[in-house]
Order: C-alpha cells, then structure tokens, then sequence
C-alpha cells in the first residue's frame, strides 16, 4: 500500500467519525504520513485503519517518542483513534489507551495567559481607527481571527439582536469546522460587544466591497490583521489570541459570580469559545484560566 493511500485510507475513516476544522485535518495528514512511514520501515504490509494491531500501534508510539515532543505523540494516537472508531473499531480504539501503549505523560496544560492590560491599553491607544474596531471586536465577542475578519457577514444581526437586549450573538462566518455557536455576554460585555460591533457596522460600510477587512482574499486579511497588531506589540504572549483568552476570563468569572461550580462555569465558557461543553478540562489548560 503506498504512503499516499494510507493517508487516504486514515483519513476518510476518520472523517466518518466526526467534522474537523481545516487546521486539524492537516495536523492529522501529517500523522498518517507519519504512521505510513513507520509501517513501510517496519515491513507491516498492508497498513488500514481496519487491520491495524496494537504491536503495530505500541511500536509507532515507541518510534515517535524519538522524533517529537510527548504532546505531539498524544495528539496523533487521538488521530489515530477517531480513524479507528470511524472504521468500526470503537471499541479497539477505547482499549488502546495512552497508558497501555507506553504513550508519554507530558502535560497538556499550556502557558497561555489573556493579553496583558498594560500592552491593550497601550495597542489601543496606538492603533489607528480602523485597527482598534479589529482589536475591540475580537475582545468583546471572544471572535477567532477567522471570525473576525468574516464577522461582516453578521454584524447586523447581532446589533439587532444586542439592541434588543439579548445577551448573545450567534457566531456563524468563519467558525471552526463550519460549526454555529451562541456566544453568552456578561452583562458589562453586552455593552461594550454592542459598541464594538456599531463601530464595526460603520467601518464596512465605509468600504465599497463592504467587508470588515479590506483585502484580496481571507488568508490576505488575517494576514493583514496580525502585521497590524504585531506593530502595537500585539504578538508572542499578547497576540490576538491572548484577546480571546481575555473573553474566556471575563466569562469565567461570570460564572462564578452567578453561582455556578467551576466544572459547569469551564463548560459554559467552553460552549461560548465554540468548543462544545465538553472541554471544560481543555479550556482551563489552555485559555489562561488556570490562572484565575
């Protein structure tokens, strides 16, 4: 079987599985590849999502743990499982455990922390008009870069509905995987996302394409968006984002605040992010709220 058709193979079972965003399902190209690899050195044979063993697995995680970092090796057995899941395999895949395959621990908890109040207020302060409408709409709605700069799409509607006093907008342009959530609003942000989203509304329209981001194509324009931040000092540790962690913070401790347990408060936030309820763990490692 050649490389090309054990990526092939992996991926349209894992595809049977579930949706995944653009990004991830290069992540996983790169794992097939990788696995495809270490079956040709190792002489498998015929290398299919259906067929593999957990030798073969155990001896692609030994391989690996040589090549990258105990994360990444995490990272690609999760690709591996949901091909193997997509393939009818559910049950091998839940069997194949980290821990049985000799996986490496590593944390999962990462560094990231929300954008610094100093360097916002010093980018804020510095930004020329159109680039401070970018920066205070992401900070007010928790919006992707992505999101941002397709956001035209639904800036009325969400000043319509804000306007009419509700406490969310719907996230639809731009979304990772395709998927539509509904971003809650503290009672302080609804106010300042309505704001934002006024001052974003009179900038398209200012524009004769009547786009947020006036550029050739998408990938130009979060280009765009992060060159101009990166000159405010908007970049590494306080990069764009680091505007969305200060969302998830701000939300988080509404929750909190309203009564409710961590546990629900990490479901909520992760909901409101576009990450599903089910990744309250992951939003605490990873959107600075271990921190809080």
């Amino acid at each position: 079987m050649s490389r090309d058709s054990v990526e092939a193979s992996f991926m349209k079972a894992a595809l049977r599985h579930s949706g995944y965003a653009t990004k991830t399902k290069v992540r996983m190209c790169t794992t097939y590849l990788a696995l495809s690899d270490v079956a040709k050195a190792g002489r498998w044979g015929e290398c299919a999502p259906t067929k593999l063993t957990e030798k073969q697995l155990a001896r692609f995680v030994e391989t690996r743990r040589g090549q990258v970092s105990a994360r990444a090796v995490q990272n690609e057995m999760s690709h591996i499982r949901a091909a193997l899941r997509g393939a009818g395999r559910a049950e091998f895949a839940a069997q194949m455990t980290n821990e049985r395959l000799g996986v490496p621990a590593g944390t999962r908890k990462g560094t990231g922390r929300e954008v610094a109040a100093d360097v916002y207020a010093q980018a804020l302060a510095r930004a020329d008009v159109e680039t401070r409408v970018y920066i205070e709409l992401q900070r007010a709605l928790g919006l992707r870069i992505d999101e941002l700069v397709q956001s035209h799409k639904d800036l009325k509607v969400w000043a319509k509905h804000l306007e009419a006093g509700r406490s969310f907008v719907t996230i639809r342009a731009g979304t990772k995987g395709g998927r539509v959530r509904d971003t809650h609003l503290t009672p302080e942000g609804r106010v300042r996302a309505l704001e934002a989203v006024r001052q974003a509304i009179a900038l398209a329209a200012s524009r004769p394409t009547g786009y947020l981001v006036d550029s050739d194509n998408g990938e130009a324009a979060c280009k765009q968006v992060g060159e101009r931040y990166a000159r405010l000092g908007l970049k590494g540790d306080n990069s764009s984002h680091a505007l969305r962690r200060a969302f998830a913070v701000e939300n988080f401790r509404h929750y909190r605040a309203e009564g409710y347990a961590d546990v629900r408060a990490l479901e909520l936030v992760s909901r409101d992010l576009g990450h599903g309820d089910g990744r309250g763990r992951w939003i605490f490692n990873n959107y600075g709220l271990a921190y809080v």
